[in-house]
């Protein structure tokens, strides 16, 4: 006889178990007993489920009535292998007693290819009930009439997949298995993927050294296969360039990858990668840098240099930094710059990013961040006043200026209110003019200016050197058939805030930048020689020149621009003229602090309080951004034929509305006509 087990019911068990030894002790037969497993198979004879079984539970398995087959999945395949990338639909049904179940239940399917994503599961709605909503990417069908159906499509899966389906019925869990025999595909492609990252640094500059990078596998149906040996070759191994690994075995998605590690020498590089089979591909190019910033390939720039934030808090301007090394090459994503300014207040700090690696900067550039500033106390005050000044007072043709209380020009000396110095640091190297274009520093070979450097002029390349960012010598470097006329410096000293723009540090009053707490505020003249990545090993222990990094620097003015009582100077308040005759009058544009007009201002003439006057003012309209004072030109024509007179009016509109004017009361007299004795 046989005696179906009743899953965890422990008590009924029991009960079985007591009347099986009954039985057997009245001589229930040679055949003994067989206790069917979790699924009603039996594991003696007898037959299945048949005639008096008593209690019985769900079973899982495909076909129905007398063909049901518990414990098997159904396959449209049947015994036969599955192409790779083909697909086969398996089957499963739940019964219970004989029939189909009609309660909702959730079936599982797994193997380990559709675990490793190797298989792929697609839901058929028709075979589960028309369920429409059936996630296509989940292993688990819904059903409410006791049938499941599934697309299985092989994505690399290579030989034998064992496939379990598995639900719970009734308190039990309950499973069906077969197995796919998935054939092996064909390799006809090997594609680059991606390096990552794309771009590293000079072996020993502290930054990423190394790059995986990956390709991936395919065959003849566009599946990825895995098992394949990939040998992978450098185009350069200039200055000890190297792969760690040179071949390598396609995973469950059909990638390989392989580890470059930099050299000692910039250069760029393609990674070429060849299955056994002779299919190959080759990687973008990777780029070999120093992967820190060089002194002349740092830019600072403002959205605003002219904000209109004098006597306002909270107005901003966006502050952006680009920086590239020694082969102009973007530095890397993170780089850190930061920031000091001596009046109003900055953020600290920004990671130079890329649009590539940062979704909500689409359009950005490459090596380049930005923060924000904003107006707030404290405002730059400047050490003394200033004058309008025009050499000779009645020549009204000559262009009005500024000088300095102490005479110097404005442009010289500190002596306008709100004008922020804003100075941007990075850890870099120097800049030199790479003579012979091999890459590297070569002393006596190529040009390096420092203070003492010969030829040029020496005196103002002695001065240069002594700002906070001197011009460079590739920027200076300018030659022609009377020699050479460079005055750049790049032996760099300590960055500074200079307060006073006078070009040199003053130790009473002018920070140096640094990049860390710890750093001594000490001013440190260049020393020398070139520093940086691009200086030989045999150089640097010879003293000729210096591995070592450096703060590299840019500045900028930005001014706090003020947008009540302008400077309109020299334009005279009377003027005669000769009838027919006109004049010129130049005349100095500036805000209440001697510094460009805010944006958005405007210069207009008005003649409607004249007669037999003519006048045209350039600019007029909105003027130009200038963190510098402007110029006004005006013209004023009195008529041939009769008496000009009244006033011409010019008028200054700030952003706000507000007008400021400067008026001419000009004046001419018709002659009167000699008698005719004829």
């Amino acid at each position: 006889m046989r005696i179906t087990t009743l899953g965890s019911q422990a008590s009924k068990l029991a009960g079985v178990i007591a009347l099986c030894a009954g039985l057997a002790a009245c001589g229930g037969g040679s055949s003994g007993t067989a206790l069917d497993d979790i699924n009603g198979n039996g594991n003696g004879g007898g037959d299945n489920g048949g005639g008096d079984t008593g209690n019985e539970i769900a079973q899982i398995g495909s076909g129905s009535g007398d063909s049901f087959e518990p414990g098997v999945i159904g396959t449209e395949i049947g015994d036969n292998a599955l192409s790779a990338g083909g697909n086969t639909v398996l089957t499963v049904n739940v019964v219970d007693g004989g029939q189909l179940i009609t309660d909702s239940t959730q079936i599982t399917f797994n193997s380990p290819c559709i675990a490793a994503g190797e298989a792929l599961l697609a839901p058929i709605g028709s075979a589960t009930g028309g369920n429409e909503n059936e996630d296509s990417a989940s292993n688990v069908i819904s059903t409410s009439n006791g049938q499941a159906s599934v697309r299985y499509t092989a994505n690399g899966c290579i030989g034998e997949d064992q496939v379990k389906a598995s639900t719970t019925y009734g308190g039990s869990v309950i499973s069906a298995n077969t197995t796919i025999t998935v054939e092996s595909d064909t390799v006809t492609s090997i594609s680059y993927v991606d390096a990552n990252p794309n771009y590293i640094t000079l072996k020993g500059t502290g930054s990423a050294e190394a790059s995986e990078v990956r390709f991936q596998v395919r065959g003849s149906t566009g599946a990825p296969v895995k098992g394949v040996e990939v040998n992978f070759t450098l185009s350069t191994t200039a200055g000890g360039l190297e792969l760690v690994n040179d071949t390598a075995t396609s995973g469950a998605n059909g990638y390989v990858t392989t580890t470059v590690q930099s050299g000692t020498t910039p250069t760029s590089v393609r990674i070429t990668a060849i299955t056994d089979g002779g299919i190959a591909s080759q990687s973008s190019e990777l780029v070999v840098s120093t992967g820190l910033p060089d002194q002349n390939s740092m830019t600072i720039a403002a959205s605003d240099l002219t904000p209109n934030a004098w006597h306002y808090v909270n107005v901003t301007s966006q502050i952006t930094v680009n920086a590239a090394d020694a082969f102009n090459n973007p530095v890397p994503d993170g780089t850190p710059i930061y920031f000091t300014a001596h009046g109003g207040a900055i953020e600290s700090a920004c990671l130079t990013q890329s649009s590539s690696s940062d979704e909500e900067n689409e359009g950005g550039i490459n090596g380049s961040c930005s923060v924000t500033w904003q107006s707030q106390e404290p405002k730059p005050e400047a050490d003394m006043g200033f004058t309008p000044y025009r050499e000779d007072p009645s020549d009204h043709s000559e262009m009005p200026k500024l000088i300095c209380d102490n005479g110097s020009p404005v442009t010289a000396f500190h002596c306008r209110d709100g004008r922020v110095r804003i100075l941007a640091t990075t850890i870099g190297n120097e800049s030199f003019i790479d003579v012979n274009n091999n890459g590297l520093y070569d002393p006596n070979k190529d040009v390096f200016y420092t203070a003492s450097s010969p030829g040029g002029d020496s005196n103002r390349r002695a001065i240069n050197c002594l700002a906070a960012e001197p011009v460079s010598g590739s920027a200076s470097h300018v030659t022609s058939e009377t020699g050479s006329t460079a005055y750049g410096c790049d032996d760099l000293g300590s960055p500074y805030i200079d307060r006073n723009f006078d070009g040199k540090y003053n130790s009473a009053r002018e920070e140096i930048a640094t990049t860390t707490a710890g750093d001594d505020n000490e001013y440190i003249p260049g020393d020398g020689i070139y520093n940086g990545a691009l200086c030989r090993e045999a150089d640097a222990a010879a003293g000729l020149c210096s591995r070592d990094t450096v703060l590299t620097r840019a500045e900028l003015t930005l001014i706090m621009s003020c947008d009540r009582n302008p400077i309109i100077w020299g334009i005279p308040n009377a003027l005669e003229l000769d009838p027919g005759s006109s004049t010129s009058i130049r005349f100095l544009l500036a805000d209440c602090n001697g510094n460009g007009l805010p944006g958005g201002t405007e210069v207009s003439v008005n003649t409607d309080a004249s007669i037999g006057v003519e006048a045209v003012v350039n600019p007029e309209g909105e003027l130009a951004k200038s963190t510098e004072p402007g110029g006004g030109f005006l013209l004023i024509s009195a008529d041939a034929s009769e008496a000009a007179d009244g006033i011409v009016i010019v008028e200054v509109t700030m952003p706000d509305g507000t007008k400021y004017s400067r008026t001419v009361d000009v004046h001419s007299e018709i002659p009167e006509p000699e008698d005719d004795d004829s």
